[in-house]
């Protein structure tokens, strides 16, 4: 039977529907306490929207409330309040206020840098699900530009070319770059495929269609319980009667160097891309732009010609 929903659009499939956060109560509870006008913001507003959201920004369980200026900082233990909602958009998520995707992902480039919890990646990532969500890079790209000194420039705007609509988690984002940087010529992200009567067939996270090749980013919290490996099974006979060839990557081949380079060699050999042709070392994950980096390098050469200046003077008689 052709199925009725025939669109290549990657909004349209549930995954786009984020599920509640797990402590949704919770967060009720805190919103209906707070008594000023205020929204969540930064990483609570990026998980609340359902992103992918770093590990160390999880694990520390701050909530980040921004309030209006002439109101000040929230200050309670466990909150870390912010300043500005008069200049930021808000949107309701599960009856919650948090700020609005573009200003988000703008946000969180506040959350950068040395002992913070986003990376360059993670910031492409964010800006991933930004797109997602109906934003341009052309909008991000002006709020950025129009804020005063904003944190994190560094890495927001080198972070734009780089983003692209479609991936759907941290993990599709993370492979999408490793292929890109690799060399391999772009995948078409989350496009449902069809048989040649119209009916649908699966929908891969990253897929070659000319080729018929397919990669599936098998993130553990979703594809490691029962009802996923039958499902995965179950799809990958249907692709693999149709002539189609999948490949597996988890986290691991992303960030171990020779995992990394073996994916991309079996991705380059089902692709019948030259091996010569792939660029491995320009397949590593970036931590830091390559703007951010150089201010790294220029703050460390600087402190270390302030050590050397300093021991000169200890030295003289």
């Amino acid at each position: 039977m052709t199925n009725p929903d025939h669109t290549d659009s990657p909004l349209a499939h549930p995954r786009h529907r984020p599920p509640a956060p797990k402590n949704l109560e919770a967060l009720t509870a805190v919103a209906r306490s707070i008594d000023v006008p205020f929204a969540f913001s930064h990483s609570t507003a990026a998980e609340i929207a359902g992103w992918p959201t770093p590990w160390a920004a999880r694990v520390v369980g701050d909530l980040h409330v921004i309030t209006e200026t002439r109101a000040g900082h929230l200050k309670r233990t466990g909150f870390i309040g912010h300043r500005g909602l008069e200049s930021r958009a808000v949107v309701l998520r599960h009856g919650l206020p948090i700020v609005a995707p573009a200003h988000t992902w703008a946000d969180l480039g506040e959350l950068v840098g040395r002992g913070l919890p986003y990376t360059f990646e993670d910031i492409i990532g964010a800006g991933d699900q930004a797109l997602n969500a109906g934003c341009t890079k052309e909008q991000l790209r002006l709020i950025v530009e129009s804020r005063i000194r904003p944190r994190g420039k560094r890495t927001l705007l080198p972070a734009l070319p780089w983003m692209r609509r479609g991936s759907e988690s941290m993990l599709e984002t993370g492979t999408r770059l490793v292929v890109h940087r690799g060399g391999v010529p772009s995948a078409s992200l989350n496009r449902n495929v069809y048989d040649s009567k119209g009916n649908f067939l699966f929908r891969p996270d990253l897929a070659w269609r000319a080729k018929r090749v397919a990669v599936e980013c098998q993130g553990t919290e979703y594809h490691d319980t029962p009802d996923a490996v039958a499902s995965d099974t179950r799809r990958f006979a249907v692709g693999k009667r149709h002539g189609w060839t999948f490949l597996e990557v988890r986290s691991d081949q992303i960030w171990d160097r020779d995992l990394r380079n073996e994916f991309l060699s079996a991705l380059a050999d089902a692709l019948g891309f030259p091996a010569h042709r792939l660029d491995l070392p320009a397949a590593e994950p970036q931590r830091h732009s390559p703007e951010a980096a150089a201010t790294l390098l220029e703050n460390l050469e600087r402190r270390r010609r302030r050590g050397r200046a300093q021991q000169s003077a200890t030295r003289r008689p």
